[in-house]
């Protein structure tokens, strides 16, 4: 197996796959299959009203290797770089209660979509220290082999309500041999190798890259980028939230009076 890093932590443990029942936070999750199914079935369904009420729906690849992954894989963010999307997040309520509650420590969680047929090219992730799991939600023909993910030496089909993990610093590809698209919900979480500091030290360079404001020589921007970043980084649906939510939203617009 080849592993190719441009971020790269030294001393952590290397493997294709991982054994998903070591992770707490897996069987968790696949205790949601239905519920979350259930949500993603039905907030999908209406294509139009998705995409006018929430944020980059199905988005192709972002990164330079873009062509690895073909037009027919798309994704739906929910988090990214350990950041919420508020808006996504209120759109599929139960899958974010579930996976928040299941204390996955994800740095990234999203919907991927892949049309059939069609294959991945054998690419790398180029980063070590954050290992990508996968709940298989929709699976053409789940079981019979039509849709599987090659790590390394090592190939595994998806299955429906089944966890996967795997470490994509090692060359991987994927395909789908079928006629129809299969979905995932896609998380990319800390390497279990990483101390509490590693992982702090590395989320605080993410949000830096975000917000330059956290490393100013001025105080004030400092301390406001830090509201604003821990605030981006809580989880948006807890009754706290969703209270000071409505709130706002409730608040009369400057300018409008009664009457």
């Amino acid at each position: 197996m080849i592993q190719e890093c441009h971020s790269y932590v030294p001393g952590l443990s290397v493997k294709s796959f991982w054994d998903e029942q070591q992770f707490d936070w897996a069987k968790s999750l696949e205790s949601s299959y239905s519920d979350i199914r259930e949500e993603f079935d039905a907030v999908t369904a209406n294509l139009s009203r998705l995409k006018r009420e929430g944020n980059n729906i199905w988005a192709g690849a972002l990164t330079d290797d873009a062509s690895s992954y073909g037009e027919g894989w798309k994704t739906l963010a929910l988090m990214d770089r350990g950041r919420w999307d508020d808006v996504n997040a209120n759109l599929f309520p139960k899958t974010c209660q579930a996976v928040y509650k299941s204390g996955v420590p994800a740095t990234e969680i999203f919907f991927a979509c892949m049309e059939g047929p069609s294959s991945i090219k054998k690419h790398s992730d180029f980063t070590n220290f954050v290992l990508t799991s996968h709940l298989a939600l929709d699976i053409p023909y789940s079981g019979e082999n039509k849709c599987r993910l090659t790590v390394g030496d090592e190939t595994h089909q998806w299955i429906n309500g089944k966890v996967s993990v795997f470490d994509t610093s090692l060359l991987h590809d994927a395909i789908n041999e079928s006629d129809q698209t299969r979905y995932i919900l896609m998380m990319r979480f800390w390497h279990p190798d990483l101390s509490s500091v590693e992982k702090e030290a590395l989320q605080f360079t993410f949000d830096s890259l975000e917000f330059p404001e956290l490393i100013s020589s001025d105080p004030k921007k400092q301390l406001k980028a830090e509201k604003i970043v821990e605030l981006s980084r809580s989880f948006p649906l807890t009754a706290k939230a969703i209270k000071k939510k409505k709130q706002k939203e409730g608040k009369p617009k400057s300018g409008r009076g009664f009457g």
